[in-house]
């Protein structure tokens, strides 16, 4: 997830605070000192509790190998050499059905560790497990229409994509088109062609049920 820094006419600086939420990570600001949900992007404590970060829908997850193809002229951040360590820190997490520490979900609608797409419409939390969307689906939100994305057995380290439009999509022999003559490019994580333009990318980022639910309890799944 990525959130926007302004907050009224200043801009915010941020950095790890070293505390976690429901093992998802808590920022800290350097003008403020207030702590803020990356979960929810919500003050949690200091000058500015209470208040909330603007969410922007430019976050990608991807492989290295998969973004360097794509950028090949990357610049890695080194720390005395070292830009990653040998082992993977995190691949027993990834591989184990166990949450953070032996934390667990107390929502039993969906695994601890379900992975899932989560976002906000209006003021309602929301969240769909990666198996409810794979190769696309559409789902009906007020007048809106939400259409999420995953290719058939991607790894959970690629980015889910989300768009919303007033109109509506129906697959046609596996390709998504919306009424308007656009055309969802499953490569590129686009639509391409005429009614583009009424096409939004909706904010929202990929997480696991346990840290997500915890953190907004009022969750509706779609499914």
């Amino acid at each position: 997830m990525v959130y926007g820094r302004e907050y009224g006419s200043d801009e915010l600086q941020f950095e790890a605070s070293g505390g976690l939420m429901y093992a998802a990570l808590v920022m800290q600001d350097k003008e403020t000192d207030t702590y803020w949900s990356i979960m929810s992007g919500d003050a949690v404590a200091g000058e500015l509790k209470g208040r909330k970060l603007e969410e922007l829908p430019v976050s990608v997850k991807t492989r290295w190998k998969d973004w360097l193809a794509a950028h090949p002229d990357t610049v890695v951040l080194s720390v005395d050499g070292i830009e990653h360590p040998p082992v993977n820190p995190y691949e027993k997490y990834f591989e184990s059905e166990d949450g953070f520490r032996g934390i667990e979900a107390e929502d039993d609608r969906l695994p601890t560790k379900a992975p899932v797409y989560a976002f906000r419409f209006g003021d309602v939390p929301y969240a769909a497990p990666y198996s409810a969307f794979e190769g696309g689906a559409v789902f009906k939100l007020e007048d809106n229409t939400v259409f999420l994305y995953r290719a058939q057995g991607a790894a959970i380290f690629e980015s889910s994509v989300a768009f919303v439009t007033g109109g509506s999509l129906e697959d046609k022999d596996g390709e998504w088109h919306t009424v308007d003559g656009a055309t969802f490019d499953a490569t590129a994580g686009e639509f391409v062609g005429a009614g583009t333009e009424k096409m939004r990318r909706l904010e929202g980022f990929d997480t696991f049920w346990y840290s997500w639910s915890l953190t907004n309890p009022s969750t509706a799944v779609l499914e």
